[in-house]
Parts: C-alpha cells; structure tokens; sequence
C-alpha cells in the first residue's frame, strides 16, 4: 500500500514538473499508461483478435481501433492523476476528456452539428416551398444552404471522429459557409439584374478561398490564422447586415430577421469564449454554441423566404405596371 502510495507521489511530481494542467497527453501517467496498454493489449494477432472481439458495434463502425481505445482509457487515468494531485482537468491533444458515446469523440458537438444541417434542410424545404424558382436571390439562397448542410455535415462527421483529414474538412466547408454568406450579402446589395453583379464578388471570394485552402493545407495549419481569418470575415458580414438593416428597416419590414439572426450569431460566440472543462464530461463550450445555432435557421430562411416574394413581386410589378 505504502508502496503504492509512493509510487503515485512520484508520478504527480514528475507531472507538476513536466506538464501543466492543459497538457495531459504529455504527461508521464498518460506516456506510461498508453506505452503499458498497447504492449499488453495491441501486441500480437492474439490479442487483436480478443481486442476485435470484445469491442462494440459502434466502436468498430466509427473505426476505433485497439491503439486508440489504449489512449481514450489512459486520458481517464490521466484525468484521475490531476485531479487527485490537485491539478485540475487537462486537455488531450488541444482538446478536453469527453465520454464516447455511441462512437462519437465528442457526442453532444457531434449531435448538436446533426441538429443544425436538419434545420437547415427542413428549412431549405420550406423555402422551395414557399419561393419560386423565378424568385431574385432563390439561386443564390439555394447556393447558402447546399454549403450550410455541406459544413454542418463535416462538422458532424469531425466531432464524431477525429482525424487529420476530418479536421480539415470541418475547418474548409466551415469557412466556406462564411464566405459564402459574405457572397449572399454582395448580392444581395449589388442585386441580380446584370450578370457581373454576382460575378465580381463571386471570383473575389472563390480566389481568397482557395488561397485560405491552399496555405493550411500545403504550407502551414496554422489554427490562428484559420481563426482571424473567420472573425474578419464574419465581422465584415455581420457589419454589413445590420448596416443593410439600417438603410432598408423602413421599407422592407422583413429586414429585421436578417439583423436579428446576425445578432444572435455574435452573442453566441460568446460561448466560445467560455472554454471550461465538459459538464458531465459531455457538454462544453463549444457544443452549447452548437446547439445555440440550431433554432437560427428558422429566422434566417423565414427572411430568405419574405425577401424573395418581396423582390419577385417587385420585378412583376415592374413588366405588368
């Protein structure tokens, strides 16, 4: 027991002094833990077959193999290192512990990303519904869904499972919807009657994307500047909007959903601020941003749906006066 005891003391002084509390796939509980597990575990065709075995449906589907369940079992024993030495809850490769659940890495982002390319899509439903193809900015609103449920999609899909080309995806279909809602903006202040009106925006935002691409894929993933880059344009956006909202209030009494919705998207952000250990070892930050987005469709494509009859009805009135 003594024995025990001492041992343990050993270890959370070689982990005061090597790590800090952010940093637990770095710390010697986690090195030795995973070193111990894959050698007794993962080492030879016997022990893979018994790990193939006993591992669940969802596990295999959402390919875990005996490598990474050595390391999701060791991040629990790190986790109980730290907080029994006081430490505090660290994070694993930038990120904090979550349960898996079903497979999922990150279940409730995983969920909550699912809940938001529904709303899209049923909202997108609605809107052919209620909006003809004839419409001013029906195109360019189609366009905005097909890559909102494009990057909803890749968010699921990074949070389910977290890989290098998962992550990039999520990152280049999320900046991707951005831009594109900058583009919708372009439009929708130049309008629709000229065919370069759309054109001009449309290659200016096409060549800084592939640009965006092309340095975080081939000369540095820097997250920093993957960051600034999302805010400046988001900010650019939600300014343009809610300025658009100021000089049209009067006249379109639809505007407001647009302004609202952006309001409500930078509120949210505040939840990203919040970067706090997973209540219940489930539901950080960034999930509840997840799940505070899902409802915003909703608003969104209700203005996406008024603003289109306002402008196919003014076109009308236009040709029969």
């Amino acid at each position: 027991m003594n024995r025990r005891v001492a041992c343990a003391a050993v270890l959370l002084l070689a982990l005061a002094c090597c790590t800090s509390a952010s940093d637990g796939d770095g710390s010697p509980v986690f090195f030795r833990c995973v070193r111990a597990c894959v050698g007794g575990v993962c080492n030879g065709t016997a022990a893979l077959e018994r790990f193939r075995d006993q591992q669940g449906f969802f596990d295999r589907a959402t390919a875990w193999d005996c490598d990474d369940e050595c390391r999701y079992a060791c991040m629990w024993t790190t986790v109980a290192a730290f907080r029994d030495g006081g430490y505090g809850v660290p994070q694993f490769y930038g990120k904090w512990p979550f349960t898996k659940w079903l497979g999922m890495q990150e279940p409730a982002s995983a969920i909550f990303s699912a809940l938001n390319l529904l709303t899209h899509l049923g909202m997108y439903v609605e809107f052919r519904r209620r909006v003809r193809a004839a419409a001013p900015m029906f195109s360019v609103w189609s366009g905005y869904a097909a890559f909102a449920v494009n990057a909803w999609a890749w968010s699921t899909v990074f949070h389910t499972r977290d890989y290098r080309l998962t992550e990039m995806l999520d990152y280049f279909c999320a900046v991707l919807g951005v831009l594109y809602s900058f583009f919708g903006l372009c439009v929708r202040v130049l309008g629709t009657d000229r065919w370069w009106k759309p054109a001009v925006p449309g290659v200016a935002i096409l060549l800084f994307f592939v640009y965006h691409v092309h340095y975080l894929a081939f000369i540095k993933f820097d997250y920093g500047y993957n960051m600034r880059a999302n805010i400046a344009v988001g900010m650019v956006n939600s300014v343009g909007w809610l300025v658009w909202f100021l000089f049209k209030r009067k006249t379109l009494p639809h505007a407001y959903k647009v302004a609202l919705t952006v309001v409500l998207v930078n509120l949210l952000l505040i939840l990203e601020l919040g970067d706090f250990p997973p209540l219940l070892w489930t539901f950080d930050a960034h999930s509840l941003w997840h799940l505070g987005t899902a409802p915003l469709p909703f608003l969104l494509y209700s203005f996406f749906i008024d603003d289109c009859n306002f402008l196919l009805d003014a076109k009308e009135k236009l040709k029969f006066p």
